[in-house]
Order: structure tokens, then C-alpha cells, then sequence
């Protein structure tokens, strides 16, 4: 792997050296470019970015706790490979999370909201790159729920989003039908909001995680 490669989508060092690798390795990990299971080696990051040992040890400590990877004692680390029922159980929850979120952010939604989640699926309706796809993907579902200012369940839907969407994105990004669908589904719910219906809304949302399930690799172990 060219850490180099991953630094430049990063960008220019900038603020604490630790946090700048982490920001590196979690793209890397996030974007599939460093897959389940590869093994991190502290000599080559730290010769790869030209930084010391010490930020790149601090940097995995700090994905491990996101659990994106495992570091083995006295055998280094790898990126974390994580099984089907796994991601079962993290889509689960984070159905769970944003149905609970969600029944309180709506009522709360001015109309400014609504339309910027209309602007958010007309874009969602245009986009070609897998990565824009999921990016709006994710906009939608932070924009939708953000009036409920929960900020741990936000932490947690962003680290499930962190460790299941570089599992997900091919099945759930690259088939146009399938981002027809996903539209058609953010369509629904909003159609939901602007009807005052809260309830039918939560229950919409929930539903559209949970059918993400279906798209989880069948090769995981």
C-alpha cells in the first residue's frame, strides 16, 4: 500500500502529527483502500509519511477504540475484518438508534429542513460516483436526524457508518437500480415528514437500514 497515495487524498499536514496519521489510515480503511485483514507495520507508515513511531502507535490506538483496527501484542496491527453477523448486528442497531432519533428530530423540522432534504435527494438522483452517492447517502441521514441533537447517538451511527459502509458500498452504491431505489425510499420518508407523520417516518427509516442487511457480502465469515 502507498501511504503516500492516502496522504495526499488527505491532504496537507495540518494541527497534531497523531491525528494527521489517524486521519490518513481511517481514510485508507474507510474508502476500502486498506482492506480487512492487511497489516499495518509501524517502520513502513513512519518511513511512508516521514513521521516518528510514536504518532503512528498513538494513531492506531486511537482506530482500534473505533474498531477499525486490531492491534495483536507483540505481532503488530491489522485492519479489523469483521464477519456477516457482525454487520447484521451493527446495521441492527444503528436501525434501532436513528428510528429513536429520528421520532424527535422530526417534529422539530422547519421547513428549511424539508427543502434542503429535497435539495439533498435531487442531488442523490444526479450523482455517478460511487463515493458522491454515499456521501449524499450519509447527508441525508445526518440532516434528517440532526434536529434531535443527541450527540452519542450521532457517535455512534457515524462509528457503524465508519466500520459497515466499506463492506456495503459495492452493493449498495454501484447498482443504478439499487441508488433508484434508495432515492425513491429517502423520497418516502420525507414525503412522511412534510405530512406531519413522525411516526410513519421512523418507521420508514428503520425499515431502509434493516433492508441495507441484504447487501452485506455473503463471502464474510
Amino acid at each position: 500500500m502507498d501511504y503516500r497515495e492516502l496522504a495526499e487524498a488527505v491532504g496537507p499536514r495540518t494541527g497534531a502529527t497523531q491525528e494527521w496519521v489517524f486521519r490518513v489510515l481511517r481514510e485508507g480503511i474507510i474508502s476500502g483502500k486498506l482492506k480487512g485483514g492487511t497489516q499495518l507495520k509501524q517502520d513502513e507508515v513512519s518511513a511512508a509519511l516521514t513521521v516518528s513511531h510514536i504518532p503512528v502507535r498513538e494513531a492506531l490506538r486511537q482506530l482500534e477504540a473505533q474498531g477499525l483496527v486490531t492491534i495483536h501484542p507483540n505481532r503488530g496491527s491489522t485492519v479489523t475484518q469483521l464477519s456477516r453477523s457482525t454487520l447484521e448486528d451493527m446495521m441492527e442497531i444503528r436501525a434501532s438508534i436513528s428510528y429513536y432519533i429520528a421520532r424527535r428530530a422530526i417534529p422539530l423540522m422547519s421547513p428549511e429542513d424539508l427543502d434542503e432534504l429535497q435539495a439533498i435527494i435531487d442531488e442523490q438522483k444526479k450523482a455517478q460516483d460511487m463515493f458522491e452517492e454515499e456521501r449524499l447517502n450519509y447527508k441525508f441521514h445526518e440532516a434528517l436526524t440532526r434536529r434531535a441533537k443527541n450527540k452519542v447517538a450521532d457517535m455512534f451511527i457515524e462509528l457503524i457508518h465508519c466500520n459497515a459502509d466499506r463492506y456495503l458500498r459495492d452493493a449498495l452504491y454501484t447498482d443504478p437500480a439499487r441508488r433508484d431505489q434508495s432515492a425513491s425510499e429517502h423520497q418516502a420518508i420525507l414525503d412522511a415528514c412534510r405530512a406531519g407523520d413522525a411516526e410513519k417516518a421512523s418507521n420508514l427509516l428503520h425499515d431502509h437500514i434493516i433492508e441495507a442487511r441484504k447487501y452485506i457480502p455473503e463471502d464474510l465469515d
